[in-house]
């Protein structure tokens, strides 16, 4: 792995994907909800390369790294989304979406690190 990924904080940022994602969670207002989405976007940009760099030192033919692109791919479509300029509902939405693409990040940064 990268020195840059040693220095990634996982565990913030799942903490911050889970503020969104836990079902008994209340629904955050708008101003927190802007910053949260600008936090799980910086994480999205912060975690694709770190997964990228541990892709290419893992061989090519396994789940783990088929996982791991999946993942970086979800995560490009979900930074190249517009963010909705609707209802605070689509606002949430698109901050769900956010986490649960930091989730399946660090999700395949742990499966890389571990298949070493």
């Amino acid at each position: 792995m990268s020195p840059a990924a040693a220095q990634l904080d996982t565990q913030a940022m799942r903490a911050d994907a889970q503020l969104l994602l836990t079902p008994d969670a209340d629904a955050p207002q708008e101003d927190g909800l802007s910053e949260l989405t600008l936090r799980l976007r910086g994480h999205i940009m912060r975690l694709t390369p770190a997964v990228e760099d541990g892709m290419a030192a893992h061989p090519h033919n396994d789940d783990v790294w088929a996982n791991a692109l999946g993942s970086v791919a979800r995560a490009g479509f979900r930074l190249l989304e517009e963010p909705p300029n609707g209802s605070l509902t689509q606002a949430i939405a698109y901050a769900q979406r956010l986490a649960r693409a930091v989730i399946a990040l660090t999700d395949a940064l742990t499966a890389l690190k571990a298949a070493r």
